[in-house]
């Protein structure tokens, strides 16, 4: 980690900044690892004090990273971020919430595992036509992917109300 510090000419912040080198690399040492780098590396990082809910100019926060990817660990990177206590509800692109993308994907798993860990079914977008992602996965018949946000609703509500 040393190592890579140094070739990134040893930036103030690091991890959680690349110097110099953000406009070709992406924003963040782990936003570009959640993409390329092995697992053990992200876990390292995070263990660093990477934030796990790093903004993206770009739209893409670590967990909407983690989402856009179409790699089998996928659903590790996203524990990981999940258990180093990432935003479930950070927006990104076009709005969206972790919850919206993972409905657009179709992606079941994610779905459950942002659930489990307090995303908000509620949230709608702040702009085009205001969709929750409940809107949005009946909007496009996936009817399994309604029910489980219909049914999260009531417990995240409660879960929101007792804070």
């Amino acid at each position: 980690m040393d190592a890579l510090r140094q070739a990134l000419g040893d930036p103030p912040g690091f991890p959680n900044a690349m110097g110099q080198h953000e406009p070709a690399l992406g924003e963040s040492v782990l936003g570009y690892a959640l993409a390329w780098s092995p697992v053990p590396f992200v876990r390292r990082l995070l263990a660093m004090g990477a934030d796990p809910s790093a903004p993206a100019d770009d739209g893409f926060p670590p967990l909407h990273t983690v989402l856009s990817l179409d790699r089998p660990d996928r659903l590790e990177r996203l524990r990981l971020l999940l258990a180093a206590g990432a935003d479930p509800d950070q927006r990104g692109l076009n709005d969206w919430t972790p919850l919206h993308h993972a409905v657009w994907n179709r992606d079941r798993e994610a779905l459950r595992l942002l659930l489990d860990h307090g995303a908000d079914p509620s949230l709608a977008v702040r702009l085009d036509d205001f969709t929750t992602p409940l809107e949005d996965a009946e909007a496009l018949g996936l009817t399994d992917m309604a029910e489980t946000l219909r049914a999260a609703a009531p417990r995240t509500h409660r879960k929101a109300c007792d804070d």
